[in-house]
């Protein structure tokens, strides 16, 4: 069985890997200075935090992935070209990211495909910063 704590695990370990991939990333683009300044890392910072406190509410934990969502959505809109998509593909990671407290044990399902679109997004990050 899929336990709430398994999921918010999950989803910390995907934010955390995220936002190592994020730091890592930036290079020598017309982005550079946005990418070597890493603001989405206090986004990413805040996450984890809120996700940590939510308990078993998922409820809780499914507002904070739309407010990460939301929050990398206007750091995309500070920058432009691909990172502005990167960013943006982040950003509907994020808002697709809902655990359904009547089925806790999909959260595994919900979460395995998540990994695939944050290191889609991942890749696409890395591209636009070092480009």
């Amino acid at each position: 069985m899929f336990s709430v704590l398994s999921s918010r695990r999950i989803a910390a370990t995907v934010a955390g890997a995220a936002l190592l991939s994020f730091t890592a990333a930036c290079g020598g683009s017309g982005n550079a200075e946005f990418c070597a300044q890493a603001p989405w890392t206090k986004a990413f910072t805040d996450y984890s935090t809120t996700t940590a406190s939510a308990g078993t509410d998922l409820n809780k934990f499914n507002d904070a992935s739309q407010k990460l969502s939301a929050d990398l959505k206007e750091l995309a809109g500070k920058t432009d070209g691909d990172l502005a998509s990167a960013l943006n593909d982040f950003s509907a990671t994020w808002a697709n990211f809902k655990l359904d407290p009547k089925d806790p044990a999909g959260a595994a399902t919900t979460a395995q495909e998540m990994t695939k679109q944050l290191q889609e997004a991942t890749t696409k990050l890395a591209k636009a910063c070092t480009s």
